[in-house]
């Protein structure tokens, strides 16, 4: 049984939205631990990263980036974007175990980090977003939100994932940017400044 779409739930604002989420992040957790079978677990587990991937993906995408607009990179957002890269890693690893022995602790594991930002986030990072960005931005970022979850939710996690993990891997602390493509200019612009190494080494 899916859980309920969370953009359909009309959250009144960001916080709200990202609140709800972690309680039904907190039940396929509940679920997976107490499903009997292999196929149950996997099947949880499967919604369970779908949903963290697409958190993650609204939270450091339009949240955090507006948080810091507002605030500053205040230590609580920073240490929010750290724990986003160890839950990424988390999940790609319980990912990678679904057929394995190890799967349920690598999914209990996953769950204690999960929990753990996710309590920072509730009792010391949101009062102060909400002091400083005002029920009325909050509840125009929540729509954003929304929109952007089911878009995320409706493709496959995976691509996302590792995606993800390699930015995490590299140290990056924010999403990065996909670059535009270059547009021609000028005739100059086209030639190149120096002469690639092949006709360098005709030259000489």
């Amino acid at each position: 049984m899916k859980l309920t779409s969370f953009a359909k739930q009309q959250p009144r604002s960001a916080i709200d939205l990202l609140k709800t989420q972690h309680e039904q992040v907190k039940t396929l957790f509940k679920r997976i631990e107490k499903a009997r079978t292999r196929s149950a677990k996997t099947k949880y587990f499967a919604e369970l990263a779908a949903n963290l991937v697409a958190h993650d993906a609204i939270e450091r995408e339009i949240f955090y980036p507006a948080c810091e607009k507002a605030m500053g990179m205040i230590d609580l957002l920073g240490e929010a974007l750290v724990e986003h890269g160890v839950v990424e890693f988390s999940l790609y690893q319980a990912d990678r175990a679904q057929k394995d022995k190890d799967f349920p602790f690598k999914c209990q594991v996953l769950s204690e980090i999960v929990e753990h930002h996710v309590k920072e986030e509730e009792e010391d990072f949101f009062p102060k977003v909400e002091k400083a960005l005002g029920k009325e931005r909050l509840v125009e970022l929540g729509a954003q939100m929304a929109e952007r979850f089911e878009r995320a939710k409706s493709t496959d996690y995976h691509p996302a994932l590792q995606s993800n993990l390699k930015q995490v891997l590299a140290g990056t602390l924010k999403p990065s940017k996909p670059s535009k493509p270059s547009k021609p200019s000028s005739r100059s612009s086209r030639k190149p400044a120096v002469l690639p190494t092949s006709k360098r080494r005709k030259a000489a």
